[in-house]
């Protein structure tokens, strides 16, 4: 499962587990008896024809709820899941007094109404053969909607609006500088990340270097976290996280929060130039000053690169790179207090990386590999293959924990990468934990062609899963989408589930700008015959053929280009 932490969901849950009480002793009081109504088995719905069958399982009735856990707070007071294990595949199951489908090998999902506020739990009754069990698991409901105050209502969905957090304005000018060192890498992947508003939920929109000094004016508490607001240039504002304002620039005596220089940072532009080499085009724009603000756009055929609180940049016209293949020419387009780049390509931009170096901003563009043969693609190509997780990660209704699986997928893409003639870099090849941030700076430390990062999906509260299950492929960057494009089409064709698309989302390891990176999202864990399916070498086969076939389709239409 991708960072849904991104969506509110954790699939790594406890278990709780009960089947028939022992009888008590002697001194016990009896028990109240518990009725067993006539139970039947629900129908198990239809599986794609795609997925092996689900084994058959046949052992004691032992009831285990892999989701949601005992006191867990729902998120939603309508409807939702309930998954976990009975122990044996010819059980019947109700929930709630809901028939819930138990699947051969014993797993069971339901979908059904969230229990009431006075009975905030799911009672479970199994039955097989001789055999009875009864699980309570207690949960914890949502508050209700206030009603009684018709000033907070939203529409009809009747949910209380948040009381918004009070903006504290910074008044006067106070340039602050970003990139706090103690969160500093050593690296080109180090950056601030400012988005369009604050809180969670907001587009990463900005990558901004260590060191670059922006005009703050104002700061906010919002999603649990610290912002502050901060001017890129005259006209365009952002917001960065309080923690990345580096440690002079905090007051810790009030009423001042913040210090900082009065005066705006001067950068003036020098000559730009073109360096061009066999794998990479330069553009190197110097300045005076420290970093810029900057933002990177993508086109089909170029990449825009605005640069915000400069003066003096000369206009550059069209210049051209001779008898090159790849980069036809660049324009600028100044303006008071920020200029534009457009970098013009004969080809889809296939990668970037903004540095900054001995006072100039470098723009490197990277030219898309040399396919030689459209009939191996691959050969000679270096392809990182990323294992998502751990930490974290989903785990299914009999166990089967997303970063096991996921694993034994990415070991079998291996294989099939090398039988091609490529060279494969792993972000992990054991169960220990590898730190998120760091899988995209793996794969460009390797000057790999393409980044794949391999997961199994689950579904945040209120989602429908019988429904809603199915193949899915994220992307971050514009130049990504054609490799996830080719990837989708292939994970469908292997796996037979729904189609859920080629999207884009904020995932942290597919934000890497020097290749084409994506994440597959093959199939659903926690549905008992995918989960099944995964535990099975023909199904891992399945989708480590379809990322290769993918990535094969991707890199063979790059050699049909004239």
């Amino acid at each position: 499962m991708n960072a849904w932490a991104y969506r509110g969901f954790a699939c790594c849950v406890a278990v709780a587990s009960a089947s028939c009480a022992p009888a008590p002793g002697p001194s016990a009081p009896a028990p109240a008896p518990v009725t067993f109504p006539p139970l039947v088995p629900a129908p198990v719905p239809p599986a794609s024809p795609k997925l092996p069958p689900v084994p058959e399982v046949r052992g004691p009735l032992h009831i285990s709820v892999a989701y949601p856990k005992p006191e867990q707070l729902l998120t939603v007071r309508d409807s939702n899941f309930i998954f976990g294990t009975v122990g044996t595949g010819d059980a019947a199951l109700r929930i709630n007094g809901v028939a819930v489908p138990v699947w051969p090998n014993g797993a069971f999902m339901g979908w059904l109404p969230v229990p009431p506020d006075g009975a905030p739990r799911y009672e479970l009754l199994a039955s097989s053969g001789t055999e009875r069990a009864r699980l309570v698991l207690p949960v914890k409901i949502p508050p209700g909607p206030d009603t009684t105050h018709r000033d907070k209502l939203v529409g009809d969905t009747l949910q209380p609006v948040p009381s918004p957090d009070t903006l504290m304005p910074v008044p006067g000018n106070v340039y602050v500088t970003l990139g706090a060192p103690a969160s500093t890498v050593d690296d080109t992947d180090r950056v601030t990340i400012a988005r369009p508003a604050p809180g969670n939920g907001q587009d990463y929109k900005w990558f901004l270097f260590p060191g670059t000094v922006v005009k703050i004016t104002g700061a906010v508490k919002a999603s649990g976290d610290d912002f502050v607001r901060v001017q890129l240039d005259s006209i365009q504002e952002a917001w960065v996280l309080r923690s990345e304002l580096q440690a002079q620039n905090i007051s810790t005596t009030p009423p001042a929060m913040f210090i900082g220089d009065s005066a705006a940072p001067v950068r003036r532009i020098g000559a730009v130039r073109i360096e061009s080499g066999p794998e990479w085009v330069d553009v190197v724009i110097p300045m005076t000053g420290p970093p810029p603000p900057y933002l990177v756009d993508e086109t089909d055929r170029s990449l825009s690169l605005l640069l915000y609180g400069v003066t003096g940049a000369p206009v550059v016209s069209m210049m051209p790179q001779p008898a090159d293949s790849y980069l036809n020419s660049i324009s600028s387009t100044p303006e008071p207090s920020r200029v534009r780049y457009t970098i013009n390509l004969e080809h889809a931009p296939y990668g970037y990386l903004a540095l900054w170096q001995n006072g100039a901003l470098t723009f490197r563009v990277r030219r898309p590999p040399r396919i030689a043969d459209a009939a191996s693609p691959l050969r000679g190509l270096t392809i990182t293959v990323d294992p998502g997780h751990p930490p974290a990660g989903a785990t299914g209704p009999t166990g089967l924990y997303e970063a096991d699986a996921v694993l034994q997928v990415g070991l079998r893409v291996r294989d099939l990468l090398m039988q091609r003639g490529a060279n494969v870099v792993m972000t992990r090849i054991t169960p220990e934990p590898v730190d998120l941030g760091l899988r995209p700076i793996i794969s460009r430390r390797a000057n790999a062609q393409a980044f794949v990062s391999i997961h199994l999906n689950a579904f945040p509260d209120g989602v429908n899963p019988f429904v809603n299950n199915g193949s899915l492929t994220l992307y971050f960057w514009p130049n990504s989408i054609p490799l996830g494009v080719a990837t989708q089409a292939a994970l469908l064709a292997e796996l037979g589930l729904r189609d859920n698309g080629t999207k884009f989302q904020n995932i942290a390891v597919a934000r890497g700008t020097w290749m084409p990176s994506i994440l597959t999202e093959g199939a659903f864990v926690i549905m008992p015959d995918q989960e099944a399916a995964l535990r099975t070498p023909t199904y891992q086969e399945a989708y480590a053929s379809a990322i290769v076939r993918g990535l094969e389709s991707y890199f063979a239409s790059l050699a049909q280009k004239p």
